[in-house]
């Protein structure tokens, strides 16, 4: 388990091991992420939201799945905020799916609608990463509508239209939404590093 810096330990000092792990593994990959993008690396502690807390300068997003972690990180003049998520590629039952799935919801990823589901909060939560630091809106997902093509992405946040991208290599889903300066200013106020736990 790689080791948490100083400030790290209070949000997982009641977790239990495997969670532990998953925090250590994510925060690792972060501070790879920071390096990789120029940016010296820094404790990450858990804001009381538990979302990261970066550097002042630096916009990233940490996620977790199937025994790894991944993150990004750039300076956020370039993008102002950044969604991550990685998700295991197998169908969600048609209960989730539906808890997923809003109204205005179009799939046209050319996926199965189980394995869409699984794509679709992929993409929103890679969605709502990136636009919650700017505008601290708590989304559900049956919040926000999501259109799905063959490669990308799309959902609207504040009339602001948001474009991601996502792929499926090696078993997993991995949805990456990068916001600029222009959108953040619209909304209100690229390595990937990948750690095995």
């Amino acid at each position: 388990q790689p080791p948490l810096w100083p400030g790290e330990q209070v949000a997982v000092r009641r977790a239990v091991p495997a969670r532990r792990q998953e925090f250590a593994a994510g925060r690792a990959a972060a501070r790879a992420a920071m390096q990789d993008a120029g940016v010296d690396p820094a404790a990450l502690p858990a804001g009381t939201d538990r979302a990261p807390r970066w550097p002042a300068g630096v916009a990233g997003s940490i996620s977790h799945a199937a025994g790894l972690a991944a993150a990004l990180a750039a300076r956020s003049a370039v993008w102002a905020g950044i969604g991550l998520d990685i998700e295991k590629a197998a169908p969600f039952n048609a209960d989730l799916a539906a808890i997923i799935r809003a109204p205005g919801d179009r799939d046209d990823s050319g996926l199965g609608a189980d394995l869409s589901a699984t794509l679709a909060f992929s993409a929103k939560e890679a969605a709502f990463k990136a636009q919650f630091p700017l505008t601290g809106l708590w989304l559900d997902h049956r919040d926000v509508d999501i259109t799905l093509t063959p490669t990308s992405f799309t959902v609207v946040v504040r009339d602001v239209p948001l474009v991601g991208r996502w792929m499926r290599t090696d078993g997993m889903f991995l949805s990456i939404l990068l916001a600029g300066p222009e959108q953040a200013g619209q909304l209100g106020s690229l390595d990937v590093d990948v750690v095995a736990r």
